[in-house]
Protein backbone atom coordinates (compact mmCIF):
# COMPACT_ATOMS: atom_id res chain seq x y z
CA UNK A 1 0.00 0.00 0.00
CA UNK A 2 3.13 2.40 0.71
CA UNK A 3 4.27 1.35 -2.43
CA UNK A 4 1.33 2.09 -4.59
CA UNK A 5 0.98 6.00 -2.50
CA UNK A 6 4.84 6.28 -3.37
CA UNK A 7 4.28 5.45 -6.63
CA UNK A 8 0.97 7.92 -7.30
CA UNK A 9 2.64 10.73 -5.16
CA UNK A 10 5.70 10.34 -7.89
CA UNK A 11 3.61 10.21 -10.90
CA UNK A 12 1.33 13.31 -9.60
CA UNK A 13 4.61 15.41 -8.25
CA UNK A 14 6.05 14.29 -11.93
CA UNK A 15 3.00 15.40 -13.77
CA UNK A 16 2.58 18.75 -11.42
CA UNK A 17 6.55 19.55 -12.90
CA UNK A 18 5.85 18.81 -16.41
CA UNK A 19 2.59 21.11 -16.37
CA UNK A 20 4.02 23.89 -14.45
CA UNK A 21 7.27 23.71 -16.82
CA UNK A 22 4.85 24.15 -19.96
CA UNK A 23 2.97 27.18 -18.11
CA UNK A 24 6.33 28.76 -17.16
CA UNK A 25 7.51 28.01 -20.61
CA UNK A 26 4.68 29.32 -22.20
CA UNK A 27 4.61 32.66 -20.21
CA UNK A 28 8.35 33.11 -20.84
CA UNK A 29 7.74 34.35 -24.53
CA UNK A 30 8.02 37.90 -24.46
CA UNK A 31 8.71 41.13 -26.90
CA UNK A 32 12.00 41.87 -25.18
CA UNK A 33 13.37 44.90 -26.82
CA UNK A 34 11.64 47.24 -29.11
CA UNK A 35 9.76 47.78 -31.43
CA UNK A 36 12.07 50.62 -33.12
CA UNK A 37 12.38 52.81 -36.50
CA UNK A 38 15.05 52.87 -38.78
CA UNK A 39 15.24 54.22 -41.89
CA UNK A 40 11.61 55.89 -42.48
CA UNK A 41 11.79 57.69 -45.76
CA UNK A 42 8.66 58.76 -48.06
CA UNK A 43 7.83 55.29 -48.72
CA UNK A 44 9.10 53.27 -46.17
CA UNK A 45 10.06 52.45 -43.07
CA UNK A 46 11.76 49.38 -41.42
CA UNK A 47 10.62 47.91 -37.57
CA UNK A 48 13.06 46.19 -35.56
CA UNK A 49 12.28 44.27 -32.15
CA UNK A 50 13.42 41.06 -30.51
CA UNK A 51 11.90 38.05 -28.34
CA UNK A 52 12.80 35.82 -25.82
CA UNK A 53 12.45 32.98 -27.91
CA UNK A 54 12.66 31.56 -31.48
CA UNK A 55 9.37 33.04 -33.06
CA UNK A 56 8.24 34.34 -36.75
CA UNK A 57 6.99 37.49 -36.67
CA UNK A 58 5.19 40.05 -38.68
CA UNK A 59 3.62 43.44 -38.37
CA UNK A 60 0.02 44.85 -39.16
CA UNK A 61 -0.59 48.12 -40.03
CA UNK A 62 -2.86 50.79 -41.77
CA UNK A 63 -3.20 54.23 -42.76
CA UNK A 64 -4.21 56.30 -39.61
CA UNK A 65 -8.27 56.58 -40.26
CA UNK A 66 -9.47 57.42 -36.56
CA UNK A 67 -10.87 53.35 -36.66
CA UNK A 68 -10.10 51.11 -34.08
CA UNK A 69 -7.73 48.64 -34.43
CA UNK A 70 -10.21 45.46 -34.09
CA UNK A 71 -12.29 47.02 -36.51
CA UNK A 72 -10.94 45.03 -39.28
CA UNK A 73 -8.24 42.30 -40.33
CA UNK A 74 -5.50 44.56 -41.07
CA UNK A 75 -2.49 44.02 -43.70
CA UNK A 76 0.16 41.83 -42.64
CA UNK A 77 3.92 42.23 -43.65
CA UNK A 78 6.08 38.82 -42.33
CA UNK A 79 10.06 39.00 -41.41
CA UNK A 80 10.79 36.69 -44.34
CA UNK A 81 13.58 36.09 -46.72
CA UNK A 82 13.60 33.85 -49.83
CA UNK A 83 10.00 32.72 -49.40
CA UNK A 84 10.34 31.82 -45.83
CA UNK A 85 9.24 33.21 -42.76
CA UNK A 86 12.25 33.46 -40.91
CA UNK A 87 12.45 31.80 -37.00
CA UNK A 88 14.74 34.04 -35.00
CA UNK A 89 15.09 36.05 -32.15
CA UNK A 90 15.66 38.69 -33.99
CA UNK A 91 12.91 40.56 -36.28
CA UNK A 92 13.09 43.29 -38.68
CA UNK A 93 10.29 44.22 -41.23
CA UNK A 94 10.34 46.36 -43.97
CA UNK A 95 6.97 48.26 -45.05
CA UNK A 96 6.98 49.39 -48.70
CA UNK A 97 5.08 51.21 -51.10
CA UNK A 98 3.64 53.70 -48.29
CA UNK A 99 1.93 56.72 -49.13
CA UNK A 100 3.99 59.95 -47.98
CA UNK A 101 3.35 62.42 -45.60
CA UNK A 102 0.76 59.85 -44.19
CA UNK A 103 0.16 58.50 -40.25
CA UNK A 104 0.39 54.75 -40.17
CA UNK A 105 -0.97 52.67 -36.91
CA UNK A 106 0.89 49.33 -36.41
CA UNK A 107 1.04 46.53 -33.92
CA UNK A 108 4.16 43.78 -33.95
CA UNK A 109 3.29 40.35 -33.76
CA UNK A 110 5.70 37.63 -32.36
CA UNK A 111 4.61 33.51 -32.83
CA UNK A 112 7.17 30.76 -30.86
CA UNK A 113 8.27 28.25 -33.03
CA UNK A 114 8.97 25.35 -30.68
CA UNK A 115 11.95 22.66 -31.04
CA UNK A 116 9.15 19.53 -33.19
CA UNK A 117 8.48 22.92 -35.33
CA UNK A 118 5.15 23.18 -33.83
CA UNK A 119 3.99 27.01 -33.00
CA UNK A 120 3.50 28.19 -29.66
CA UNK A 121 2.14 31.04 -28.01
CA UNK A 122 1.54 34.72 -30.09
CA UNK A 123 2.37 38.06 -28.50
CA UNK A 124 1.86 41.49 -29.59
CA UNK A 125 2.19 44.92 -28.64
CA UNK A 126 -1.13 46.27 -26.96
CA UNK A 127 -3.68 47.99 -28.79
CA UNK A 128 -6.54 47.24 -26.24
CA UNK A 129 -7.87 49.97 -24.86
CA UNK A 130 -5.29 51.90 -25.90
CA UNK A 131 -4.13 53.55 -28.91
CA UNK A 132 -1.42 51.57 -31.24
CA UNK A 133 1.83 52.37 -32.16
CA UNK A 134 2.50 55.32 -35.00
CA UNK A 135 4.68 56.08 -37.54
CA UNK A 136 4.41 58.97 -40.27
CA UNK A 137 6.49 58.65 -43.52
CA UNK A 138 8.21 61.75 -44.86
CA UNK A 139 6.20 63.90 -47.43
CA UNK A 140 8.21 64.34 -50.67
CA UNK A 141 8.86 68.15 -50.10
CA UNK A 142 9.65 69.48 -46.73
CA UNK A 143 10.50 72.91 -45.82
CA UNK A 144 11.81 72.23 -42.71
CA UNK A 145 13.81 68.82 -41.19
CA UNK A 146 14.78 68.59 -37.78
CA UNK A 147 17.12 66.31 -36.48
CA UNK A 148 18.65 65.49 -32.45
CA UNK A 149 22.43 64.27 -33.16
CA UNK A 150 24.26 62.60 -29.89
CA UNK A 151 27.83 61.55 -30.06
CA UNK A 152 30.09 58.86 -27.91
CA UNK A 153 27.22 57.89 -25.20
CA UNK A 154 29.29 54.48 -24.26
CA UNK A 155 26.21 53.51 -23.11
CA UNK A 156 25.69 55.83 -20.39
CA UNK A 157 21.87 55.65 -20.40
CA UNK A 158 21.21 58.20 -17.74
CA UNK A 159 22.85 60.62 -19.79
CA UNK A 160 20.46 60.04 -22.83
CA UNK A 161 17.47 60.56 -20.51
CA UNK A 162 19.04 63.80 -19.64
CA UNK A 163 20.14 65.08 -23.05
CA UNK A 164 16.90 64.17 -24.79
CA UNK A 165 14.15 66.41 -22.39
CA UNK A 166 12.50 68.81 -23.85
CA UNK A 167 12.99 67.50 -26.81
CA UNK A 168 10.40 68.50 -29.57
CA UNK A 169 9.66 65.47 -30.48
CA UNK A 170 5.78 66.02 -32.69
CA UNK A 171 8.57 68.31 -34.61
CA UNK A 172 11.81 66.03 -34.92
CA UNK A 173 12.63 63.92 -38.12
CA UNK A 174 15.18 61.49 -36.36
CA UNK A 175 17.59 60.86 -33.83
CA UNK A 176 21.31 60.12 -35.22
CA UNK A 177 23.60 58.73 -32.71
CA UNK A 178 27.17 59.67 -34.23
CA UNK A 179 28.99 56.99 -33.32
CA UNK A 180 30.44 55.16 -30.15
CA UNK A 181 26.97 54.29 -28.18
CA UNK A 182 28.85 50.89 -26.43
CA UNK A 183 32.36 50.78 -25.28
CA UNK A 184 32.59 47.55 -26.62
CA UNK A 185 30.00 44.94 -28.37
CA UNK A 186 30.53 41.88 -26.08
CA UNK A 187 27.07 41.00 -25.68
CA UNK A 188 23.31 42.37 -26.05
CA UNK A 189 23.19 44.02 -22.90
CA UNK A 190 26.25 46.48 -24.03
CA UNK A 191 23.66 47.58 -26.80
CA UNK A 192 20.24 46.85 -25.63
CA UNK A 193 21.26 48.33 -21.64
CA UNK A 194 23.72 50.52 -22.89
CA UNK A 195 21.76 53.44 -25.18
CA UNK A 196 19.20 51.44 -27.47
CA UNK A 197 16.17 50.30 -25.01
CA UNK A 198 16.36 53.86 -23.71
CA UNK A 199 15.80 55.11 -26.71
CA UNK A 200 12.94 52.94 -27.01
CA UNK A 201 11.45 53.95 -24.16
CA UNK A 202 11.87 57.86 -25.46
CA UNK A 203 11.00 57.92 -28.75
CA UNK A 204 11.83 54.94 -31.52
CA UNK A 205 8.52 53.56 -31.39
CA UNK A 206 7.58 56.46 -33.27
CA UNK A 207 10.42 58.55 -34.40
CA UNK A 208 13.19 56.35 -36.55
CA UNK A 209 17.17 56.03 -34.86
CA UNK A 210 19.85 56.81 -37.42
CA UNK A 211 22.90 54.93 -36.77
CA UNK A 212 26.20 55.88 -37.49
CA UNK A 213 29.34 53.36 -37.03
CA UNK A 214 31.88 54.82 -34.50
CA UNK A 215 35.50 52.72 -33.59
CA UNK A 216 33.76 51.10 -30.77
CA UNK A 217 31.34 49.53 -32.10
CA UNK A 218 34.32 47.86 -34.23
CA UNK A 219 35.34 46.24 -31.20
CA UNK A 220 34.00 43.14 -28.99
CA UNK A 221 33.35 39.65 -30.21
CA UNK A 222 29.74 40.52 -31.43
CA UNK A 223 30.59 43.55 -33.36
CA UNK A 224 30.50 41.64 -36.54
CA UNK A 225 26.72 40.99 -35.34
CA UNK A 226 25.46 45.14 -35.50
CA UNK A 227 24.02 44.37 -38.95
CA UNK A 228 21.78 41.99 -37.33
CA UNK A 229 19.83 44.48 -34.87
CA UNK A 230 20.03 47.78 -37.33
CA UNK A 231 18.93 47.97 -40.80
CA UNK A 232 21.39 49.70 -43.44
CA UNK A 233 20.21 50.30 -46.52
CA UNK A 234 22.09 47.57 -49.29
CA UNK A 235 23.83 46.22 -46.03
CA UNK A 236 26.23 48.77 -45.26
CA UNK A 237 27.35 51.06 -42.82
CA UNK A 238 27.72 53.86 -45.65
CA UNK A 239 24.83 54.46 -47.07
CA UNK A 240 22.61 57.56 -47.98
CA UNK A 241 19.47 59.10 -46.35
CA UNK A 242 17.03 61.44 -47.97
CA UNK A 243 14.03 63.66 -47.00
CA UNK A 244 12.69 66.05 -49.02
CA UNK A 245 15.17 68.14 -50.48
CA UNK A 246 18.10 67.26 -48.06
CA UNK A 247 20.36 65.01 -48.87
CA UNK A 248 22.43 62.94 -45.93
CA UNK A 249 25.51 61.37 -46.10
CA UNK A 250 26.67 58.67 -43.21
CA UNK A 251 30.51 57.41 -43.55
CA UNK A 252 31.93 54.99 -41.57
CA UNK A 253 35.59 56.15 -40.43
CA UNK A 254 36.30 53.18 -38.63
CA UNK A 255 39.16 52.31 -36.64
CA UNK A 256 41.69 55.30 -34.80
CA UNK A 257 44.70 53.37 -35.22
CA UNK A 258 46.49 51.28 -37.71
CA UNK A 259 45.27 48.01 -39.02
CA UNK A 260 48.53 46.37 -37.82
CA UNK A 261 47.99 48.03 -33.94
CA UNK A 262 47.87 45.11 -31.61
CA UNK A 263 44.76 46.15 -30.09
CA UNK A 264 43.30 44.74 -33.38
CA UNK A 265 44.70 41.17 -32.81
CA UNK A 266 45.54 40.83 -36.69
CA UNK A 267 41.48 41.36 -37.58
CA UNK A 268 40.98 45.19 -38.84
CA UNK A 269 40.95 45.38 -42.73
CA UNK A 270 39.98 49.04 -42.38
CA UNK A 271 42.59 50.71 -45.11
CA UNK A 272 40.68 48.55 -47.53
CA UNK A 273 37.45 49.69 -46.48
CA UNK A 274 37.69 53.27 -46.76
CA UNK A 275 39.29 52.79 -50.18
CA UNK A 276 36.27 51.01 -50.85
CA UNK A 277 34.11 53.75 -49.13
CA UNK A 278 35.79 56.63 -51.31
CA UNK A 279 35.27 54.72 -54.49
CA UNK A 280 31.11 54.42 -53.86
CA UNK A 281 31.18 58.18 -52.53
CA UNK A 282 32.81 59.29 -55.76
CA UNK A 283 30.03 57.99 -57.12
CA UNK A 284 27.13 59.33 -54.59
CA UNK A 285 28.34 62.88 -55.62
CA UNK A 286 27.89 62.19 -59.11
CA UNK A 287 23.97 61.37 -58.77
CA UNK A 288 21.63 63.74 -60.14
CA UNK A 289 19.81 63.04 -56.51
CA UNK A 290 23.27 64.59 -54.91
CA UNK A 291 23.35 67.28 -57.64
CA UNK A 292 20.00 68.41 -57.41
CA UNK A 293 19.90 68.56 -53.25
CA UNK A 294 19.44 71.86 -51.51
CA UNK A 295 20.91 70.59 -48.75
CA UNK A 296 23.62 68.32 -48.18
CA UNK A 297 25.31 66.98 -44.75
CA UNK A 298 27.55 64.18 -44.23
CA UNK A 299 28.24 62.64 -41.12
CA UNK A 300 31.04 60.75 -39.85
CA UNK A 301 32.74 59.41 -36.54
CA UNK A 302 35.93 60.59 -36.45
CA UNK A 303 36.42 64.30 -37.54
CA UNK A 304 38.34 64.48 -40.92
CA UNK A 305 40.26 68.14 -38.75
CA UNK A 306 39.71 69.14 -35.29
CA UNK A 307 41.77 71.30 -33.06
CA UNK A 308 44.60 68.57 -33.10
CA UNK A 309 46.92 69.67 -35.75
CA UNK A 310 49.96 68.01 -36.15
CA UNK A 311 48.75 65.49 -33.04
CA UNK A 312 46.81 63.37 -35.27
CA UNK A 313 46.03 59.77 -35.24
CA UNK A 314 45.95 57.28 -38.21
CA UNK A 315 42.41 57.13 -38.68
CA UNK A 316 42.21 61.19 -38.63
CA UNK A 317 44.60 61.15 -41.48
CA UNK A 318 42.70 58.28 -43.76
CA UNK A 319 39.39 59.58 -43.92
CA UNK A 320 41.28 63.14 -44.45
CA UNK A 321 43.28 61.73 -47.28
CA UNK A 322 40.20 59.15 -48.76
CA UNK A 323 36.82 61.68 -48.24
CA UNK A 324 37.99 65.12 -47.51
CA UNK A 325 39.07 65.52 -51.29
CA UNK A 326 36.08 63.93 -52.65
CA UNK A 327 33.19 66.09 -50.57
CA UNK A 328 35.69 69.52 -51.52
CA UNK A 329 34.90 68.95 -55.13
CA UNK A 330 31.63 67.92 -54.76
CA UNK A 331 30.58 70.86 -51.61
CA UNK A 332 28.57 70.03 -48.85
CA UNK A 333 26.80 72.27 -46.59
CA UNK A 334 28.00 70.64 -43.35
CA UNK A 335 30.03 67.70 -41.49
CA UNK A 336 28.36 66.35 -38.37
CA UNK A 337 31.60 64.22 -36.26
CA UNK A 338 32.25 63.18 -32.74
CA UNK A 339 35.03 60.82 -31.37
CA UNK A 340 36.75 63.40 -29.42
CA UNK A 341 34.49 64.00 -26.79
CA UNK A 342 34.92 67.66 -26.66
CA UNK A 343 33.39 70.23 -28.84
CA UNK A 344 35.28 72.07 -31.72
CA UNK A 345 33.96 73.94 -34.79
CA UNK A 346 36.17 74.07 -38.15
CA UNK A 347 35.71 76.99 -40.25
CA UNK A 348 36.25 76.31 -43.82
CA UNK A 349 39.70 76.32 -45.20
CA UNK A 350 40.79 76.68 -48.23
CA UNK A 351 44.14 74.54 -48.39
CA UNK A 352 42.25 71.51 -45.92
CA UNK A 353 37.91 71.06 -45.20
CA UNK A 354 36.15 73.58 -47.79
CA UNK A 355 33.11 72.82 -46.09
CA UNK A 356 32.41 73.41 -42.35
CA UNK A 357 32.63 70.63 -39.46
CA UNK A 358 31.13 70.32 -36.38
CA UNK A 359 32.75 67.87 -33.76
CA UNK A 360 30.31 67.12 -31.24
CA UNK A 361 31.34 66.34 -27.28
CA UNK A 362 29.68 63.50 -25.40
CA UNK A 363 27.72 65.96 -22.73
CA UNK A 364 25.45 67.69 -25.45
CA UNK A 365 22.59 67.19 -27.67
CA UNK A 366 22.85 69.25 -30.89
CA UNK A 367 19.51 70.12 -32.79
CA UNK A 368 20.23 70.70 -36.42
CA UNK A 369 17.41 72.83 -37.82
CA UNK A 370 17.31 72.77 -41.70
CA UNK A 371 15.19 74.96 -44.21
CA UNK A 372 15.67 76.94 -47.15
CA UNK A 373 18.04 79.85 -45.37
CA UNK A 374 20.72 76.78 -44.39
CA UNK A 375 21.32 75.20 -41.00
CA UNK A 376 20.77 76.03 -37.35
CA UNK A 377 22.73 74.56 -34.93
CA UNK A 378 21.67 74.69 -31.52
CA UNK A 379 23.59 72.66 -28.40
CA UNK A 380 21.43 71.68 -24.87
CA UNK A 381 23.88 70.89 -22.55
CA UNK A 382 23.00 67.74 -20.09
CA UNK A 383 21.34 70.21 -17.38
CA UNK A 384 19.20 71.66 -20.60
CA UNK A 385 21.19 74.70 -20.65
CA UNK A 386 22.11 76.17 -24.24
CA UNK A 387 25.45 76.69 -24.80
CA UNK A 388 25.87 76.80 -28.69
CA UNK A 389 23.39 78.61 -30.70
CA UNK A 390 24.72 79.20 -34.88
CA UNK A 391 23.95 79.48 -38.13
CA UNK A 392 25.05 78.22 -41.27
CA UNK A 393 24.26 79.03 -44.64
CA UNK A 394 23.98 76.90 -47.36
CA UNK A 395 26.14 75.88 -49.66
CA UNK A 396 26.85 77.72 -52.72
Amino acid sequence: MRNKINIRSIFYTITLLLYSAQWISAQNLEISHGPYLQYVTSNEVTIGWSTSKNTISWVEYYVEDGSNFYQKEREKIFDASDGLKNISLLHSVTLKNLKPGTKYAYRIYSQEVKEDRSFGKTVATRVYKREPLYFTTQPLKKDQISVVVLSDMHENTAKVGSLLKGVEWDKTDFVLLDGDFVDSFESESDLYGGVLDTCVNIFAQKKPLVIVRGNHETRGIKAHELKKYFHFPEDKYYYTYKIGNTFFIILDSGEDKADSDIEYNGFADFGAYRSEQAKWLSEVVKSDEFKNAEHKIAFMHIPPYDDNRGQEWHGDLEVRLKFVPILNKAGIDLMVSGHTHHFSFQTPKSEENNFPILVADHKTRYNLLIDKTGIKIKGIDIDSKEVLNMFIEKYK
